[in-house]
């Protein structure tokens, strides 16, 4: 194989540093090849960050900004697959790809190659395509992991462990079969384990179930580098301890730009009213209250109790809300009951009264806020009005908040926008070190390594800081751009990938 990526969703040297972990595959490559940190995009989550990698292009091209989106009767859903932008299964011949998120119901347009799915798909046999479950290691392959488990933490960390061997034996054997020029394969369990990290009492106790997941990821991907002269590590965001979540919507009600449904009364919300009663007059109480919380929330009853701990939003007769990770969308003629009379000054006010919130400490929530064409190089019509970016161990939350401030002390792991970036080969760099690496440049990167011409349609740039040699980037013709092609006759229906999507978008919590 001539280049090999493997994607390390969520993963980023911060969090080896916290626990003192130190890969011995990845580490080495980090120190000898060339490496960095590398930017996600905006929101840093799975869906809009992997759609970028595999297009080139930023969430306002591609049109995934998030991991869920709204329809203009206000209806929330999980993103569908991008159909607009070509992608590296469109671009590249002889090409096998393993676990790429989003790319469900997609038909690649490139010869020789071989697409498996993520994420988007209803089950495995929706995801991988009908002759590669012909591969011996079809039976044992695990598309997603079982968030029952998450009640015994040594069991689920056993489980994910399963899941990523699993994946390289996939993998491997895919790899054998077709002796692709260009190999992908993603492992999703570092992201599966960040998630899960809140749960446990002190950093001691994750540092041992972390430290087990990443001895098992870095054998992995070490064991599928050897088949390959060149290998690319990357992760899509990054994690980190988040010590503030940031309570956009709760802002936003108090100031009259968003209305709240009449409040429901059940067990669920009691219990949580009670809760944020207690919580207000001592914090100790308050952290306890937030580990238990975090404990069940992979079960149906801490799915119950997040659901209660969110206010419903009544969309039509609001201004302006949230939409997770910060994205704020106004009720323009967008939608089927706008309400809002100038657009345009309402973003400049609530990006300028948005720069202005602090934590109790005095410290900004929000390192930037920016609008659509600021964050975006082609904003689509359904991109978030504004973007309040968090600041360093901020997280933007849809809880209400427990003190009815907008900033809240937490306990958490949870995304950040920088993730990891490491290569090595004859086509890299050695011993060296990069600044600056966004998500978008590394198809452009990619595809100019393997001497083929770059698509104009990129947003992202060939980054010649990264390669050990640098030559003149050769540009396709416009015409030349490879159309997307879809499935033809799709064995599940999109309302039976829809639930299955649902449910897992519910598990990470983006989604009720």
């Amino acid at each position: 194989m001539e280049l090999l990526v493997v994607g390390l969703d969520g993963l980023s040297y911060n969090m080896l540093d916290r626990f003192d972990i130190d890969p011995k595959y990845i580490g080495r490559v980090t120190e000898e090849g060339v490496s960095g940190d590398l930017m996600s995009v905006d929101t840093p989550t799975t869906l809009p960050a992997w759609t970028s990698f595999q297009t080139g292009t930023d969430p306002g091209t591609h049109g995934l900004t998030n991991m869920i989106q709204q329809s203009a009767d206000y209806d929330v859903s999980p993103f569908e697959t991008n159909e607009t932008e070509a992608a590296v299964y469109d671009y590249l011949d002889d090409t096998v790809l393993i676990n790429l998120p989003a790319s469900i119901g997609r038909e690649p347009s490139a010869e020789d190659t071989h697409l498996v799915s993520a994420m988007l798909a209803k089950d495995k046999a929706d995801a991988v395509p009908p002759h590669l479950r012909e591969l011996d290691s079809y039976d044992d392959y695990i598309l997603d992991h079982d968030k029952s488990l998450k009640k015994r933490p040594s069991v689920y960390f056993d489980h994910v462990c399963d899941i990523t061997r699993r994946r390289r034996d996939f993998a491997r054997e895919a790899f054998d079969e077709y002796d692709p020029r260009f190999g992908f394969v993603l492992f999703s369990t570092p992201d599966w384990a960040g998630h899960l990290l809140s749960n446990f009492s002190d950093d001691a106790e994750r540092a041992t179930y972390y430290r087990q997941l990443l001895t098992v990821v870095d054998e992995c991907t070490a064991d599928l580098a050897g088949l390959a002269d060149n290998v690319l590590l990357m992760s899509d965001h990054g994690f980190e301890k988040k010590t503030r979540n940031i309570h956009v919507n709760d802002w936003l009600a108090d100031r009259g730009y968003l209305q709240v449904e009449e409040e429901r009364v059940t067990p669920q919300h009691l219990a949580v009213a009670a809760a944020k009663a207690v919580g207000k007059r001592s914090d100790w109480v308050y952290e306890r209250i937030r580990r238990v919380y975090n404990y069940i929330i992979g079960t149906s009853v801490g799915q119950s109790l997040q659901e209660a701990a969110e206010s419903e939003v009544d969309y039509p007769n609001s201004r302006a809300w949230e939409l997770r990770y910060g994205c704020l969308f106004i009720n323009d003629d967008r939608f089927d009951q706008p309400n809002v009379d100038d657009p345009e000054a309402l973003k400049r006010e609530l990006k300028e009264e948005l720069a202005t919130i602090t934590g109790p400490d005095g410290e900004p929530a929000f390192r930037d806020v920016l609008f659509a064409e600021e964050a975006y190089a082609d904003p689509g019509e359904w991109a978030p009005d504004v973007i309040a970016r968090p600041a360093p161990g901020g997280y933007p939350t849809m809880l209400d908040s427990p003190t009815d401030e907008p900033v809240s002390q937490t306990n958490n792991y949870n995304h950040r926008y920088r993730g990891m970036i490491a290569a090595e080969g004859p086509a890299f760099c050695t011993d060296e070190t990069v600044e600056g690496l966004s998500i978008v440049d590394i198809l452009p990167t990619l595809m100019h390594v393997l001497c083929e011409p770059v698509s104009p349609t990129f947003d992202g740039s060939v980054r010649h800081d990264l390669l050990a040699e640098e030559r003149a980037v050769e540009t396709m013709s416009p015409t030349d751009v490879p159309r997307p092609r879809l499935r033809t006759a799709d064995e599940t229906s999109q309302t039976e990938r829809d639930e299955a999507v649902e449910e897992r978008l519910a598990d990470l919590g983006y989604i009720e």
